[in-house]
């Protein structure tokens, strides 16, 4: 168990979301789903911050469509659209 004071609650999940946390749990806590679920949720924390903070400096949201680009890229294949995250490509004068 995580160190600290903690509560307990519950969840209800599908057959096959109870088995997907507890698979995860086992590669990154020992079996541990709520030390996973703790993992998860800071993260989440610093997703939203992060959000914020992009929001802030005037940062478009990602559409689906660069984040799937983004993702393809982390992959190693090749970019979904050759205009992808919305960028406007500019010609240079020959």
């Amino acid at each position: 168990m995580r160190a600290g004071k903690t509560k307990t609650t519950s969840f209800s999940l599908d057959e096959a979301t109870l088995r997907d946390l507890k698979a995860l749990a086992s590669r990154r806590h020992q079996g541990n789903v709520s030390a996973f679920l703790a993992e998860v949720a800071a993260r989440e924390v610093k997703f939203v911050a992060a959000e914020a903070f992009f929001r802030h400096c005037g940062a478009p949201p990602l559409t689906d469509e660069v984040i799937a680009s983004i993702e393809a890229e982390w992959r190693g294949e090749p970019a979904l659209s050759p205009n992808a995250g919305g960028r406007k490509t500019r010609r240079r004068a020959a």
